[in-house]
């Protein structure tokens, strides 16, 4: 039974004192129509009600039993007809009876009347409760966890009011028969691609779920088709997420020999429609409770997923948990109560750029049995007020188990609402615009030997974030702002050092956008050998002359950070002497005369400097390098080719 049928159905019984005065045939019909809502059955609790009302048409609570029996089969225009008829007859029936009529105005999308009816609410927490019809210890003790809900609610409906929130989404699709039958398809997932939809099927009668497959054909979905039996049991295997790199999932596992709960979160590598080394989470994430429905982030470091474990706000809440360097899975952290509240939140997915959670709920305000919401990380790391996607996505009826696809354009859903193919059935709904998200770009890149091309393990090292680790093949793999510049390296025992300074694009994340780095061996450098003179032949010896390189780094106006463009030409200058017996090197930095002398000197101090690590990184000795800062330069030249350091290497050959 729904949290509110079973809060509300409680509250029908209060009225019983009110009934003694009144005839015998509406307290029998009125009686028999509070055990159908207790036996779920609401069709025949609503024709018992209307009975009573027939025999005595002032019985107030038969009215609001009218109402609660309407919502239970999602009529909440005529729940909120017969509420408004209690009020009518008597404006201080129940208190609660505002906060419940303002939650189905909120389902109706009359948010204005809901925000009005909440605040009515509060207000009538000063008038002592003597005053209202219903007034015992009871409904007391009900109505404090309805006050400790209220504030949450205007918030919500503030947010709702705001007209700019998800007006891209104009229309919602089912995927059709081919996905949805008369079983439950919920949690979908689709490939970088989208050529390629995961998803789960669900038997409730054999109390079995399995992960399903369908190929985009460019005109429809194709038969959903198991993925195998070497991954699906005869024991549910629920909700799946893939990493973005598309080599590895994480999925439900529920009753299987090593599970430590009833469900355990489990992770598995992935060749397109093949799924192989299935095993259990490496650390504390999962429970001796109920763990599921896993959403990883991007870059596969930050696990969400639904949990009943202990230290939560009550029902299922939403946690996480993130991985080490060596694979090591963190004890979960609870997200707090501004997500997770005393009913349930499950289904959690998290955006590409780790700023928007998506979740279903059943204790925030929502329009139906269970509605998506969003919330938002703000610039102090705290997730803010979760919003309802409203509809068309929320209905009266069940969503969850939401997805966006890897370019932000394309969100897909479960739903049992009625116009379906039966049970829980996916959606979708189209964008033109991304939805609230920060482009971000899949990088895979690899890194190979120069000739041979075969891939090395290493460690990439990125300037301003932690490294990356390679696979047998050479293989990393980023999650990367699109429009952010990446200072990279690698320092591998018998290679030469390498730096690349690589611009990244907003890329539309249907393939990978490639870093390819091929390091040079250092033996693959060493000169050869000459020949040996021929006998009697007298070798003059060879004189060695001193010789100087020049080269000049450009800058941008007030900046010290040397641009992509820069960064490889400067490479490209340092290789050519790389090898050669150096003396020493100078560098020079300049500035141009816009701003202060002192500035300007400070500017072109820290330009010389950026060169001049980038040297020493190269393996210059740091007693063979003068550096520095000569501040602005006053000539008739235009002032952006005085934004520069000037490199000089002296040696000898």
């Amino acid at each position: 039974m729904k949290a509110f049928q079973a809060f509300f159905i409680f509250l029908l019984f209060f009225a019983i004192q009110q009934l003694k005065a009144q005839n015998t045939a509406a307290v029998e019909a009125y009686r028999a129509g509070e055990i159908a809502l207790l036996e779920e059955n609401p069709k025949k609790a609503l024709r018992l009600f209307k009975k009573a009302v027939k025999e005595n048409p002032d019985l107030a609570a038969a009215y609001r039993g009218m109402g609660v029996a309407c919502e239970m089969l999602n009529d909440y225009e005529q729940a909120v007809n017969h509420y408004e008829e209690v009020l009518a007859m008597d404006s201080m029936f129940s208190r609660l009876l505002y906060y419940q009529l303002g939650e189905v105005y909120y389902k109706i999308g009359e948010s204005e009347r809901a925000l009005e009816l909440f605040k009515k609410y509060k207000d009538l927490q000063d008038v002592d409760l003597v005053h209202f019809s219903l007034n015992g210890d009871k409904e007391v003790a009900k109505e404090q966890d309805v006050v400790d809900k209220v504030d949450g609610n205007i918030r919500a409906v503030h947010i709702t009011l705001d007209p700019e929130r998800f007006k891209q989404i104009e229309s919602v699709e089912n995927l059709g028969p081919a996905v949805n039958s008369a079983l439950d398809e919920v949690f979908p997932f689709l490939s970088n691609d989208q050529m390629l939809l995961f998803f789960t099927q669900r038997n409730i009668s054999k109390n079995d779920e399995n992960l399903l497959y369908s190929e985009w054909d460019n005109t429809k979905w194709k038969k959903g088709n198991s993925v195998g039996s070497s991954f699906n049991t005869n024991s549910p295997e629920g909700m799946s997420t893939f990493v973005r790199d598309g080599k590895l999932m994480y999925f439900t596992a529920c009753q299987r020999e090593t599970v430590m709960g009833y469900c355990d979160i489990w992770e598995a590598q992935i060749d397109g429609t093949s799924i192989k080394n299935v095993k259990a989470l490496n650390g504390d994430a999962n429970s001796p409770r109920w763990e599921s429905q896993p959403s990883i982030s991007c870059d596969g470091s930050t696990l969400y997923f639904a949990s009943k474990r202990e230290g939560g706000y009550g029902g299922t809440d939403i946690w996480y948990s993130t991985r080490d360097g060596d694979g090591y899975w963190s004890r979960p952290k609870n997200l707090g109560p501004r997500i997770n509240t005393a009913l349930d939140e499950e289904a959690p997915f998290i955006t590409n750029d780790g700023q928007a959670l998506y979740f279903s709920s059943t204790g925030h305000l929502g329009m139906g049995e269970q509605d998506i919401f969003v919330s938002y990380l703000d610039e102090n790391g705290i997730w803010g007020e979760p919003q309802n996607l409203g509809p068309p996505v929320n209905t009266a009826y069940r969503e969850f188990g939401f997805f966006l696809s890897a370019d932000a354009h394309t969100g897909y859903f479960a739903s049992n609402r009625p116009e379906g193919q039966g049970g829980m059935d996916i959606y979708k709904f189209q964008l033109t615009e991304g939805l609230y998200t920060e482009p971000i770009t899949y990088v895979e890149g690899y890194v190979t030997d120069s000739v041979t091309g075969e891939g090395i393990i290493t460690k990439v090292l990125i300037e301003g974030r932690e490294g990356v680790r390679t696979t047998e093949e050479g293989r990393f793999f980023l999650c990367v702002p699109a429009k952010d510049t990446l200072q990279m390296s690698v320092k591998q025992e018998t290679y030469l050092p390498y730096y690349k300074t690589v611009a990244i694009p907003d890329w539309d994340n249907r393939n990978f956008f490639p870093i390819n780095i091929k390091m040079r061996s250092i033996k693959d450098l060493q000169p050869k050998a000459p020949p040996p003179p021929p006998k009697d032949t007298i070798v003059a010896p060879k004189i060695r002359q001193r010789k100087h390189y020049t080269h000049t780094v450009k800058f941008e106006f007030d900046s010290d950070k040397v641009t992509p463009d820069e960064f490889d030409k400067l490479v490209e200058f340092v290789d050519k002497v790389a090898e050669k017996e150096v003396l020493r090197i100078e560098i020079v930095g300049y500035a141009d005369d816009v701003g202060t002398e002192q500035y300007n000197l400070e500017l072109s101090e820290k330009r010389a400097k950026k060169i001049g690590l980038y040297m020493i990184e190269r393996g210059i000795p740091s007693d063979q390098l003068y550096r520095e800062g000569r501040g602005e330069v006053k000539n008739n030249r235009p002032k952006e080719e005085n934004r520069k350091v000037e490199l000089k290497i002296y040696t000898i050959e």
